[in-house]
């Protein structure tokens, strides 16, 4: 589980409504129906605009995939890699007997074309580096779908706040005006803070966090890539291991345990 992105995201609320409460006595004002409804009910509205519902369902699912999934893909393709490895060299049927038991879907996408047969070794490397790469690119979109959407509930808070100021300004004339200009101002820019509040809490970190992820697995398929092209010829396993290490930071090989 991403604990990380759990407790970021918890803390991020428990900021922003410990901000709220203890910054007035009067904690209600930060409950406005109006706003909630121009800042959600319009990013959604403008979301299915500019994108398809099939699509925002899609990310949503992205969004609790990104939240609670695991974060040690790395790891885990690497020991299936060289268990691969290893296994392969005493046991030619240890690449099919392996299949159903491999996390790194990837790399089981990868060993079942070469166990089907009837494609050539330098035409399966150029299918793999394809579909790396086009997963790359549709990765890059969802990132850049959340960072676009994180310009809408600003720009929808902003619309609230001129909308309750256009309201407290028709009222500038009443009886004890003067006074509720303040509370009415209040309100007004409530749906501001909304904004900024879904833009930045939410949007924002979401796509950041799926940019870093993309470029995690760009370098997760090149070393399934590599590793399928070491596992063909049966290179020895420790040959294999050293070689996908190297994507790795030095720090980072040194906390990871050693597979061969």
């Amino acid at each position: 589980m991403n604990y990380s992105a759990i407790i970021g995201l918890v803390l991020a609320i428990v900021v922003a409504v410990l901000s709220a409460a203890t910054s007035t006595p009067n904690w209600k004002i930060f409950l406005d129906a109006h706003a909630f409804l121009i800042v959600v009910g319009g990013t959604a509205s403008v979301a299915l605009l500019s994108f398809s519902g099939s699509k925002l369902i899609a990310l949503t699912k992205i969004f609790f995939r990104r939240v609670l999934g695991q974060n040690d893909e790395v790891n885990v393709a690497i020991v299936e890699i060289v268990s691969l490895a290893k296994g392969y060299r005493d046991n030619d049927k240890h690449l099919k007997e392996s299949i159903p038991k491999i996390k790194t879907h990837f790399l089981k996408e990868a060993l079942q074309l070469m166990i089907d047969g009837g494609v050539e070794p330098q035409d399966l490397d150029l299918i793999l580096k394809k579909r790396a790469s086009t997963i790359h690119m549709r990765h890059e979109e969802d990132a850049e779908i959340f960072k676009a959407l994180s310009k809408f509930p600003p720009a929808f808070g902003l619309l609230g706040a001129v909308i309750g100021m256009i309201a407290m300004m028709q009222n500038m004339g009443g009886a004890e005006a003067f006074s509720k200009v303040g509370p009415a101002l209040a309100v007004a820019l409530v749906a501001t803070l909304y904004g900024i509040a879904l833009a930045n809490f939410i949007f924002l970190p979401l796509g950041e966090n799926l940019t870093k992820a993309n470029r995690m697995d760009v370098m997760i398929r090149q070393m399934v890539i590599d590793g399928i092209k070491m596992i063909r010829v049966k290179k020895h396993p420790l040959v294999v291991e050293e070689t996908i290490r190297s994507y790795l930071l030095p720090s980072e090989r040194e906390k990871q345990k050693r597979v061969a």
